[in-house]
């Protein structure tokens, strides 16, 4: 099976200029929505997720947007949360130092949380007000608002269908377009989101400014290897939606390996099983010993799926990476290895690429920093959530933060 992943990888990779050729919008250049976005963002939007607090070296990298998620601002009874004057006045600072804010609007499931479901028509009418209370109560100081993110993969989708999604999407634009004054509205394509929303989303055309797209080739997958496949794809959705397209997470991670069959092993044991084949026996037992955010995650979304299923699920995928703490062999792209310097270079070498791009309006560097542990699964050795950042876990500069610190300002 790696070998066919490696020949489809290199046909693909050979047939990337010929994708990107006729992914071309002729008419991308003279759109009149772009100028328009262009001229409110000031310019192409150079920025990044998730900030750190020193908005001295954020700003030192040429950055003037931060991009971060907003807390739910309303209860079940409609009434302010008492945690969300606190929010707003964690993200003063970055308006205090002359950074631009670009907030996301909180998932569906979010509002599921605290017992507001958009499905029934309480849920849907408590789910507008919240979308006019945030348009009004933000203005001067949010930039642009995602309205949700990453709708249509799994985590931040479930229990809700992507059709759901996209109807939760398109109300709270309803509410929003109209009282939006200079905010930029729009929402995020991620995973299988880039295939399902954009058609879902066609009834919603005149009532949101942008859309977003996340990419991160050549990390989750063994078929993206061409860096220019980041034009391709940038193409294909400006194509598709025929709106100002920002890209609103891309990176590359700056560390992590396959790991060996021994050290596979030696995981497994650590969870009680000696193979692969013998976890898949008793695959419940083998979720119920994983770290408690991933048990919990899987318990979640997948406790009622055959086990067969779920040890697919596990082995054949993601999980299988947060398991063994490793990157998966074969997920790279051409030229650019899983080190820091790797990383730098990818910068150094795609944002140019990317400001070409007429249609595009702006982009967000995932992430500022190292983190801790790994969001998913918790750990603090696995590479896949904990190595994006453009500085480290000790706020030291890694080489990536001075190539888009050079290619932002060019």
């Amino acid at each position: 099976m790696n070998v066919l992943f490696r020949i489809a990888a290199l046909i693909l990779a050979a047939l990337t200029p010929l994708i990107s050729f006729f992914a071309l919008d002729p008419g991308a250049s003279k759109d009149e929505n772009v100028a328009a976005l262009l001229e409110k963002g000031g310019g192409f939007i150079t920025g990044v997720c998730h900030p750190g607090e020193d908005c001295n070296a954020i700003k030192g990298a040429n950055i003037g947007w931060v991009r971060d998620d907003m807390l739910l601002p309303l209860d079940q009874n409609g009434n302010v949360n008492w945690f969300y004057p606190y929010w707003k006045a964690s993200m003063q600072p970055y308006l205090d130092n002359g950074l631009k804010l670009y907030l996301i609007f909180p998932n569906p499931e979010d509002f599921l949380a605290w017992g507001i479901d958009f499905r029934t028509p309480e849920g849907e009418a408590l789910i507008r007000k919240t979308a006019r209370f945030l348009i009004e109560d933000l203005q001067g100081f949010a930039s642009a608002i995602q309205v949700a993110n990453e709708q249509g993969v799994d985590r931040f989708t479930l229990p809700f269908t992507v059709e759901e999604s996209a109807a939760f999407i398109g109300a709270v634009f309803e509410e929003m377009y109209p009282l939006r004054g200079d905010i930029l509205i729009g929402y995020n394509l991620g995973g299988l989101g880039l295939i399902k929303l954009p058609p879902l989303m066609k009834p919603y055309a005149d009532v949101y400014d942008f859309v977003g797209v996340d990419l991160y080739l050549g990390c989750f997958d063994p078929l993206t290897k061409n860096i220019d496949q980041f034009i391709a794809a940038l193409r294909a959705v400006r194509r598709w939606t025929k709106k100002p397209v920002i890209l609103a997470e891309f990176g590359y991670i700056s560390g992590g390996a396959p790991k060996s069959k021994s050290e596979k092993q030696a995981i497994l044991q650590g969870y009680g099983f000696d193979s692969e084949k013998d976890a898949r026996a008793d695959i419940n037992t083998f979720i119920g010993n994983l770290p408690p955010r991933l048990r919990e995650e899987i318990e979640r979304h997948y406790g009622d799926m055959p086990d067969k299923e779920k040890g697919d699920l596990i082995f054949n995928g993601e999980y299988a990476n947060h398991i063994y703490q490793e990157l998966n062999e074969g997920y790279y792209l051409y030229g650019y290895p899983h080190t820091e310097e790797g990383q730098a270079k990818f910068y150094r070498d795609l944002i140019p690429k990317l400001k070409k791009l007429r249609f595009l309006c702006g982009a967000f560097i995932y992430m500022w920093s190292d983190e801790d542990h790994c969001y998913v699964c918790g750990q603090e050795n696995c590479p896949i959530e904990t190595r994006w950042g453009l500085v480290d876990r000790n706020g030291r500069t890694k080489a990536a933060y001075y190539a888009v610190r050079d290619a932002f300002a060019s």
